[in-house]
């Protein structure tokens, strides 16, 4: 479409004589605005595209061709309301999504943070709220700390649950095992400590980052760790348990302890035996101890 150039800055020889000039100020106000305006198909664009894989990478669905569609419609009313709120975000997203695939253990904590955001500040009649709680609803919502567990956090539950039965040498979970922890965390979240809860928020978080641990440590010392704890873990329950609090202990503890070098894993890992916060009576030995610091 031909933009249509303002009559005040109609070329000066087809002005009459006697015509008041645009101040250079004015002059320049003008220019910028046609040029907002002939960029702003481009921006959206952009918009629509960021919006589409920032909600993609934060539920792992892809989206329909009919819910791209309404994310842009969204974007597309935002951009006209609030046109510098968008553009901010979308760098944000670019940085998020740049980071995930730069660093691909840290992506299950950026997409934590960006799914916490869409539970705790996304209008809930927008798309993106929607989208996000259709593919991964959240299960406990939790404003006060700041975590919440979703679906895809049951999924990665399952997927730590399993490598820990594998190293415990006992079968693995049932069919059955999302829809029984959806059901516990959802009605019991609020009387676990402080520790529980945050280990089942961010068990997606942390699992990745204990198998890493563990494979630091010290083949003996691994497989005495393993066997003392398997004599307690007799059911899927239990066995959740653990596996979310050893994974954020070794989260914890690598990261914060041991500044993420692997190569301390020894070490480390007899810390974690000292201060009794890994044996055979992990539940109560856990909800015994002071909290670990909250991780970032």
């Amino acid at each position: 479409m031909t933009q249509r150039i303002p009559s005040g800055i109609l070329p000066f020889r087809n002005r009459p004589h006697k015509a008041r000039q645009c101040c250079p100020l004015t002059f320049l106000l003008l220019l910028s605005s046609i040029a907002s305006q002939a960029t702003q198909p481009n921006e959206v664009s952009q918009a629509v595209q960021s919006n589409i894989a920032i909600l993609q990478f934060v539920t792992n669905k892809t989206l329909t061709p009919q819910e791209r569609e309404q994310v842009a419609q969204e974007v597309r009313f935002y951009m006209n309301k609030d046109p510098q709120n968008v553009t901010k975000r979308d760098g944000l997203i670019a940085q998020t999504l740049t980071n995930a695939g730069k660093y691909p253990k840290d992506a299950p904590r950026l997409r934590e943070l960006w799914r916490y955001d869409i539970a705790a500040n996304v209008p809930h009649n927008d798309i993106e709220y929607q989208m996000a709680e259709k593919y991964d609803p959240a299960v406990v919502m939790d404003r006060a700390h700041g975590r919440v567990v979703t679906e895809n956090s049951l999924v990665s539950l399952r997927a730590c649950t399993e490598w820990l039965a594998q190293n415990l040498h006992k079968p693995p979970p049932g069919p059955t095992f999302i829809a029984t922890e959806r059901n516990y965390i959802g009605s019991s979240y609020s009387s676990f400590s402080g520790d529980v809860q945050d280990a089942y928020a961010h068990v997606a978080r942390n699992y990745p980052r204990a198998v890493d641990f563990f494979r630091g440590v010290v083949a003996a010392q691994r497989a005495r760790f393993f066997a003392g704890n398997a004599k307690d873990v007799n059911d899927s329950k239990t066995a959740a348990l653990d596996a979310a609090l050893i994974s954020r202990i070794a989260y914890n503890i690598v990261l914060r302890r041991a500044g993420g070098r692997a190569g301390t894993g020894a070490r480390v890992f007899d810390y974690m035996v000292q201060q009794s916060l890994l044996n055979h009576q992990l539940q109560r030995s856990i909800m015994k101890n002071p909290p670990l610091p909250p991780p970032n």
